[in-house]
């Protein structure tokens, strides 16, 4: 019986310290809106402003199923608040859906929405399932404009929030 608490014990500790990473398809989009997050008023669904921009090179984003809640909520998913750094390969996931960007440039972003598969099935992928170009994972980032080029695929991985992004998530309903 011991060995078997230590164990599960043991697995979820290692399990939830292991960070994210990989490949990832990446799009824009800039609705206003709160966002799965709540990273809004508590009334209404418009977002806080610092939302369309954190700080320098610093952003928020939905992403795809797998990396806001494998669970499969779509409010307040275990993903919210986290950070993953971006780097660009300088290629789009296809010929006629973007032209790539600078490789090597990177930015960071925070996962305040969800990018859900319903309706965006092109490029947000169902938990275990892959878009259309064959990614499991996949970065909306709020921007108004361009950011790291036109749809680039990135390289992904989790990283430590920047202070400024915590201070602005502690705002949000699911923080």
């Amino acid at each position: 019986m011991k060995s078997s608490t230590l164990l599960f014990t043991l697995t979820t500790c290692i399990s939830s310290t292991l960070a994210q990473s990989g490949q990832a398809t990446t799009t824009r989009y800039y609705d206003g809106l709160k966002g799965a997050c709540g990273c809004g008023p508590a009334t209404g669904n418009s977002m806080f402003s610092w939302q369309s921009s954190i700080g320098t090179g610093i952003y928020t984003a939905a992403v795809s199923q797998a990396l806001y809640d494998t669970g499969g909520l779509s409010w307040c998913g275990a993903g919210c608040g986290k950070c993953y750094q971006l780097t660009s390969t300088g290629s789009a996931p296809c010929s006629s859906c973007g032209t790539g960007g600078a490789s090597g440039q990177s930015i960071i972003v925070m996962a305040t929405n969800l990018c859900p598969n319903s309706g965006n099935a092109q490029w947000c992928a169902s938990v275990g399932g892959t878009n259309d170009y064959g990614f499991e994972y996949h970065f909306d980032i709020m921007a108004q404009s361009e950011v790291l080029g036109d749809n680039p695929v990135v390289d992904f991985e989790e990283v430590t929030c920047p202070s400024a992004a915590l201070t602005d998530y502690a705002q949000c309903q699911c923080a």
